[in-house]
């Protein structure tokens, strides 16, 4: 095992790839991990090197350049998988072997990894199950960012003793003092109604509720509430959000060119409500203790919501054992927060420190467990 002291740590994630979510994710490790080695070098393999060097001012090398990646494993201390969704077949198992194999290849270089602020699953594939729970079995340490993660992992037959429930590492985020944005946004809206965030993503179940969205949202917009489409993966949701605004007969705004994760995070400051089926989205609401419905498309959305008391708000999207959304159901679920808003934000807002407190609870142990992990090098070395 090749840990003396930790001076440079290599991230791997879905990284580069215009997800808002996801460079969220990498920026709250960033400064998470910097809590434990401010001196370390930090590496992060990428879809687009050029951008995250951009974004997070950070190393970055191509996820996919065996030398570079290789090279990198040789000379690190540490392999930081997290956060986010990675060991899951929903959208492919390719993605899913991509992870296994690089964790794996972790392992020919005897490089410690630790699992990060994760989800896990779904799997569908038996064998996916079975090759998912050997390779985390190969891990260090398994940090899980919800009960649903930790729960399903000990019913695999996962060690307990080597896994921990932390949270999502962006709920370790603060909720910016200023947004440089907040003109642009309202200079698009049109009255003074409550202001309601909607983040749509693509997804196949979606094709049979998007009308029934949009019904929903005409009918708070002729209560005077305001409609803004935000893209959180911008290629991907900007023209799905332009189809359900069409569909809508209200004015609706649609946010119109891409944003990096500390700018959309500020822009929430002018949300009252919001709608997602976006993780991240329903996160940064959380962060300003914002109410929220969730469209879930994926467990993840309920077991966030379950997390902070709101696990009746999920709407599952139609697909084959569900029924489809009742517009005018989703409708009365926003204005039914309107109504309770004060006490559920103080629900959110104490649920979401209680969170944060756990991202950091989980950063510690991690330190804790890579440090034990190096003197027991050091010993190794010395009787050697």
């Amino acid at each position: 095992m090749r840990v003396s002291s930790i001076e440079q740590v290599l991230i791997l994630g879905y990284y580069g790839f215009g997800n808002v979510g996801d460079e969220a994710v990498l920026a709250a490790i960033l400064r998470e991990l910097a809590t434990l080695w401010p001196g370390a070098r930090f590496i992060v393999l990428s879809g687009d090197p050029q951008a995250t060097i951009e974004e997070h001012g950070v190393e970055s090398i191509f996820r996919y350049d065996v030398r570079a990646v290789s090279a990198a494993l040789r000379t690190s201390q540490l392999l930081i998988c997290g956060g986010g969704t990675l060991l899951q077949d929903v959208t492919s198992s390719r993605s899913l072997y991509y992870y296994l194999a690089m964790l794996l290849w972790a392992r020919l270089y005897r490089l410690p990894v630790i699992i990060y602020g994760q989800g896990i699953g779904p799997l569908r594939h038996r064998w996916n199950q079975r090759l998912a729970l050997w390779a985390l079995g190969q891990t260090e340490l398994v940090i899980v960012r919800d009960q649903g993660a930790y729960d399903q992992l000990l019913a695999w037959g996962f060690s307990r003793e080597k896994l921990y429930l932390g949270a999502d590492p962006v709920l370790s985020l603060k909720a910016p003092a200023t947004n440089p944005l907040q003109d642009k946004l309202k200079g698009k809206l049109r009255g003074n109604g409550p202001v309601l965030f909607v983040s749509l993503r693509p997804w196949p179940s979606l094709a049979s509720s998007l009308a029934l969205v949009a019904t929903a949202l005409d009918s708070l917009a002729r209560d005077g509430w305001q409609i803004v489409f935000l893209p959180f993966q911008f290629k991907e949701d900007y023209p799905l959000c332009q189809r359900c605004a069409q569909m809508m007969d209200e004015y609706a705004v649609i946010w119109d060119q891409p944003l990096y994760a500390e700018e959309i995070l500020p822009l929430f400051g002018q949300a009252d409500y919001c709608l997602s089926m976006r993780l991240h989205a329903l996160i940064f609401a959380a962060i300003w203790g914002i109410p929220m419905v969730g469209l879930a498309y994926d467990p993840k959305v309920k077991e966030f919501l379950k997390e902070l008391g709101l696990g009746h708000l999920a709407f599952n999207l139609a697909d084959a054992t569900t029924r489809p959304i009742e517009p005018s159901s989703l409708a009365q679920a926003l204005r039914r927060l309107a109504k309770e808003r004060e006490e559920v934000v103080l629900q959110i807002e104490a649920r979401t420190g209680e969170l944060a407190e756990r991202v950091h609870t989980a950063t510690k142990r991690l330190g804790v467990h890579v440090g034990a992990l190096a003197a027991r090098t050091a010993i190794g070395r010395t009787e050697g």
